[in-house]
């Protein structure tokens, strides 16, 4: 069995962050079709629901609780934009995307985006795993160690570390690993 899916639930997304891969996108997403796929053939311990961004799907809750009924661990990855912490009572693991410190993260995905973001992993730290997710860009590794003073504080379940998949010469540096 496999580890993972990535279900992305919507390309409808809040920001218009320039590296983004869903930006754009006019695919559509047939929710219905995706979830009797994924009830009737469980490939895999986990779903991660993407976007886009995922809070914009109005029966998110539903579409979580369907998976987990179906026996799958759900983890939702979101910009963290939308404050809706009772999500968190529907999912396993809550991935909120932080690609450096506040000044950094609000000049590529705008003001606010930062705060917002660690206001909704603080409300939703007691319901079920907290996750930062960072991708590494050949300008954000300054950012990304003053973001690591954050994440100590934080302390979430885990900070996942990328490097940016469409430039092959980022290496993360030993201390962010």
């Amino acid at each position: 069995m496999i580890k993972s899916i990535l279900f992305p639930i919507t390309y409808e997304c809040n920001l218009s962050c320039a590296f983004c891969c869903s930006r754009n996108c006019e695919r559509t997403i047939d929710i219905n079709e995706s979830l009797k796929y994924l009830q009737k053939k469980k490939r895999a311990e986990w779903v991660y629901i993407t976007g886009g961004e995922p809070f914009l799907f109005l029966q998110l809750c539903d579409v979580c609780d369907s998976l987990k009924g179906s026996g799958y661990k759900v983890g939702v990855t979101t910009n963290g934009t939308i404050f809706k912490p009772a999500i968190s009572l529907h999912i396993d693991r809550l991935g909120v995307s932080l690609d450096g410190d506040q000044e950094y993260h609000d000049k590529y995905r705008g003001d606010g985006v930062f705060e917002k973001a660690i206001n909704l992993l603080r409300a939703s730290k007691n319901n079920c795993e907290t996750v930062i997710m960072s991708t590494v860009f050949s300008d954000n590794i300054k950012a990304l160690r003053r973001l690591r003073l954050i994440v100590e504080k934080f302390d979430p379940t885990y900070w996942q570390i990328q490097r940016d998949v469409n430039d092959a010469t980022i290496v993360i540096p030993r201390d962010l690993r």
